[in-house]
């Protein structure tokens, strides 16, 4: 699984930089896109301040979104996702199919080549 190779405490921030607000299925959704992904590359929530005055429970909360993504992939091969009522439709979605819209989230795979 691609995701393997990413450290776990670097993962665990980002989904918390990206998904503190987004509940226990939220942070799975973004657990599951980065281990699809497979880098941290582009995810902007890894450097978030945020993240560290997040009490504990996001934390906990967190790590075990990271630990379900392994073998739970809610998003259906997602590897990007963006809060597009918030910042609109990205350039980098046009060629990308939408897989799951959960919370302020909508999740993009790349489509398959014809």
């Amino acid at each position: 699984h691609a995701g393997n190779e990413i450290p776990d405490r670097p993962a665990v921030r980002a989904i918390i930089g990206e998904a503190a607000n987004q509940g226990q299925d939220g942070m799975l959704a973004v657990a599951g896109a980065i281990r699809n992904r497979g880098s941290l590359k582009g995810v902007c929530g890894v450097k978030a301040k945020h993240v560290d005055k997040q009490p504990a429970w996001v934390w906990r909360q967190a790590e075990l979104a990271w630990a379900m993504s392994a073998t739970n992939d809610i998003t259906h091969g997602a590897t990007h996702w963006e809060n597009v009522k918030a910042f609109g439709m990205p350039y980098w979605a046009k060629d990308m199919r939408v897989t799951l819209v959960l919370r302020d989230h909508t999740f993009f795979a790349r489509s398959k080549i014809k």
